[in-house]
């Protein structure tokens, strides 16, 4: 639960972030989107209107444009001149507005061809569908790009006309409907993030850490408190609560699994001599010893040792046997053996008493613990440091 409120702390910030920044960067988008629009129609209706009228002229006068009207006197631009050099009149830093085709005339076969692979494509695309536009997010340099590219379609017959009688059209077989040339723009893609919304994102992403931290706190005093009503101070193993856990736990489970459980119980031998002669704190060194000894030799990390008591320990081994049990027991009493206190070179014995049944022979968990505590009164009764199998048939 702790961790989980943690992920969904960390992750509701880190979401929340990168949604306020896509948020600007689409802001950013739209607001390009907009510019290029405006710009890129504003090109294109002067270019249509324009045309419209050099038509309507060239039926009345003798007028001449030219691709070169700037070095000969008389002379006015044609349509594609005209939109080529007002693209270029409209562009700036921040914007740049120009026109290129797949077919150019001699003269622009340098300047008006596609130079990239995002205006090839373009091109591609809006030569096969040219009602809607070409728009592409590009990541060249530092700093991110938004570049637009609309279509610029042979609208009437006079504008085919032109183009297919030039005599240095590259292309003579124009019809109306054809993309001629390519419309595009180019602009920075800056956006900035409102610092107000940042901070009240801040703000509650803080709180909601805060409020996780503050839970953790509680949590972790509850849960330590809770491990130290679980665990003896002196040898920091479980006590007697805790394996009383344990044991209903493990005796409801080996109902349905019809396996024996085992217990054994456990007695330090002569331990009120051992406080007598030598004090409570040699006393205490010998039970620590002990419980490190049990918790050393158990099998697995499904056996149990707890101490009872004073100087009275519990083991509960899992789905076992009479003749595991008794290795085990055989185990403990030869490591016993090899432990001594320190400074007085104190030998420590203990006798144990054990109880391997499944839940159908025995009533209840706690008759389990007081048959084991009957074989322990046995081991002692028999010369000590010894165990006594207590068998249920």
């Amino acid at each position: 639960m702790v961790y989980l409120l943690v992920g969904i702390a960390m992750l509701t910030s880190v979401v929340g972030f990168v949604l306020i920044d896509r948020h600007y960067q689409q802001v950013a988008v739209d607001q390009a989107r907009m510019n290029a629009e405006t710009v890129t129609s504003l090109v294109d209706n002067a270019r249509r209107a324009y045309s419209k009228v050099l038509s309507e002229l060239k039926s009345q006068t003798r007028l001449v444009t030219a691709h070169d009207h700037a070095i000969n006197d008389g002379v006015i631009p044609n349509p594609a001149t005209f939109s080529i050099e007002l693209a270029k009149s409209v562009s700036s830093v921040k914007q740049r507005v120009w026109m290129y085709s797949y077919h150019p005339f001699p003269w622009r076969k340098d300047t008006a061809v596609p130079k990239n692979d995002h205006e090839t494509e373009a091109l591609a695309q809006l030569t096969a569908s040219p009602k809607e536009p070409y728009i592409r997010i590009l990541n060249e340099g530092p700093e991110k790009k938004f570049f637009y590219a609309k279509a610029i379609v042979m609208n009437d017959a006079s504008c085919v006309d032109c183009h297919n009688n030039h005599p240095d059209s590259v292309k003579v077989s124009w019809k109306i409907g054809d993309t001629r040339a390519v419309l595009a723009t180019v602009s920075s893609l800056k956006y900035e993030q409102k610092f107000s919304l940042w901070f009240i994102f801040g703000f509650i992403s803080f709180l909601s850490l805060f409020c996780v931290a503050l839970y953790l706190k509680k949590n972790q005093e509850w849960l330590l408190s809770e491990i130290a009503g679980r665990t003896d101070p002196l040898t920091k193993i479980p006590n007697r609560i805790s394996i009383n856990e344990q044991i209903n736990q493990q005796f409801n489970h080996h109902k349905e699994t019809h396996k024996a459980l085992g217990v054994m119980m456990i007695d330090i031998d002569n331990f009120k001599d051992i406080n007598d002669n030598y004090g409570h704190d040699i006393g205490d060194k010998c039970i620590i010893a002990v419980a490190n000894a049990l918790s050393a030799e158990l099998r697995t990390n499904n056996d149990y040792v707890a101490r009872w008591g004073g100087e009275e320990f519990l083991v509960l081994l899992h789905d076992t046997n009479i003749e595991a049990a008794k290795a085990v027991a055989n185990r403990l009493l030869n490591t016993v053996h090899r432990k001594k206190i320190t400074k007085h070179n104190l030998l420590v014995t203990f006798s144990i008493g054990i109880v391997v049944a499944s839940p159908h022979q025995v009533n209840s968990c706690e008759e389990m613990i007081q048959q084991a505590d009957q074989a322990l009164l046995k081991a002692k009764a028999v010369g000590k440091n010894c165990y006594v199998m207590n068998e249920n048939k």
